[in-house]
């Protein structure tokens, strides 16, 4: 793997991680849209034009007050964009009077009053056509790497609905602990954590 930082680039032998652009507009919405791949991120829910123009608005604002966001993946022999994979800003709550706790993407939506802990969640989304190939495992190790010796990170979690197999099953290559429940947008998902200590790459 290589580190680019001054084309904020992350590079392995079959993939280029870069930031997402504007002009990947069509290409998110298209993928957003797809109720395979929509089922288990978000509201579950095919995502309108609106919800993904505001997905890569926020996702744009990320880079500049967060210096974190979802990156977009690329195949190096072609140019081709696959999906994305990155960390993104998740406050969670800190009490919840043993239920379930809440979470939210954006900060602006933390009701008043409520106590909130902030956590580095790692999400990856692909292209159903691209499903199989093992480019969510590479991009995944990637950003792995990127967190625990560029950026310091410590501690990173996913939300991962109890359904989605395939998801899990490029977690769980990490060695990824499940640590509770966590309710997102309306659904109660898995929350797990990754080990940060470094690894073996995982081979795809």
């Amino acid at each position: 793997m290589t580190l680019a930082l001054g084309t904020r680039l992350i590079e392995t032998d079959r993939l280029v991680l870069r930031r997402v652009a504007p002009e990947d507009f069509d290409f998110f919405a298209r993928i957003h849209g797809d109720p395979e791949v929509a089922r288990y991120i978000s509201h579950g829910r095919p995502r309108t034009l609106e919800e993904s123009r505001g997905w890569l608005d926020a996702t744009l604002s990320a880079y500049q007050t967060l210096d974190l966001g979802q990156l977009a993946v690329v195949r190096r022999s072609d140019g081709v964009l696959l999906g994305r994979c990155g960390l993104s800003d998740l406050a969670v709550e800190t009490d919840a009077d043993g239920g379930v706790r809440r979470s939210w993407w954006s900060r602006g939506q933390i009701p008043a009053g409520i106590g909130v802990s902030f956590e580095r969640e790692l999400g990856y989304t692909f292209d159903r056509a691209q499903w199989g190939h093992g480019y969510a495992a590479e991009a995944v190790g990637c950003i792995v790497d990127y967190a625990r010796d560029v950026l310091r990170v410590t501690r990173m979690v996913s939300l991962i609905h109890p359904d989605n197999a395939r998801s899990f099953k490029v977690a769980s290559r990490f060695g990824v602990v499940l640590e509770g429940k966590i309710e997102s947008v309306g659904r109660v998902l898995n929350l797990f954590v990754w080990p940060m200590a470094a690894q073996k790459r995982v081979s795809v």
